[in-house]
């Protein structure tokens, strides 16, 4: 209670940022609910995705505390970063031999060349890699954000969107 009134409700939600990081992002209760059905409304699906719920400790040195964890969460999400990005790089560097080759073979045989280096990219493998390292930094940090004094909601939400989803 702060001054007779009651405390505000008040959530963390982790939105990606540029693929790399999460951002926390500051909710107050109904705006919370507000999003949440918004968010349940356009998307849809077989699949559930699971969003996280975080309430602030209430003492500053819990608040500190959750810093270092916010810390610690994006130096994992970071090196999820740099990880995905050496993939990305080798299978680059794999798909250009393979276009090579190809380009060589059309070539020698008289034929056109009518595919490009980009045809030649799988990145599925980065995507796959990258995303359960991501899910790998959760666990973590929902434990030390725990630990602090605050509170962490786990919400689930269809994955498939049909909108642009977070």
């Amino acid at each position: 209670m702060f001054g007779g009134m009651p405390t505000p409700k008040i959530f963390f939600i982790h939105v990606m940022v540029g693929g790399d990081s999460f951002v926390p992002v500051l909710f107050p209760m109904r705006c919370f609910l507000l999003a949440l059905i918004f968010m349940l409304a356009a998307c849809g699906g077989d699949t559930a995705r699971v969003f996280y719920a975080y309430t602030p400790p209430l003492t500053p040195g819990g608040m500190m505390c959750v810093d270092q964890c916010r810390k610690s969460h994006d130096f994992c999400a970071q090196s999820c970063g740099l990880d995905y990005r050496a993939c990305i790089n080798d299978m680059q560097a794999m798909s250009t031999k393979a276009f090579d080759r190809y380009a060589q073979q059309r070539f020698n045989a008289q034929l056109p060349v009518d595919r490009d280096p980009s045809s030649f990219e799988q990145d599925g493998t980065c995507n796959a890699n990258r995303n359960a390292c991501l899910a790998d930094c959760e666990s973590p940090y929902n434990s030390c954000y725990k630990s602090c004094g605050g509170s962490v909601d786990s919400l689930t939400a269809p994955s498939a969107c049909s909108f642009p989803c977070f």
